[in-house]
């Protein structure tokens, strides 16, 4: 048998497990894309991506401390 066959063959082979995990990164990325838009995530994300542009500080139960 031709080397270059038989090689070709060895890859096929192990050719699930690229699908498998394609179709888990393709159900994970679904996933997050739905999370970011969905309607009940709007307020939240709103409020975020407005946090760099506030210059009031945070009030004292919400600050960060670093310890």
């Amino acid at each position: 048998m031709n080397p270059l066959i038989r090689e070709a063959a060895g890859a096929v082979q192990g050719g699930w497990i690229l699908g498998v995990m394609t179709a888990v990164f393709l159900a994970t990325f679904l996933f997050w894309l739905w999370y970011a838009y969905a309607p009940a995530h709007r307020a939240r994300f709103e409020e975020a991506g407005r946090m760099p542009l506030d210059d009031e500080p945070l009030p004292p139960s919400e600050e960060v401390s670093v310890e």
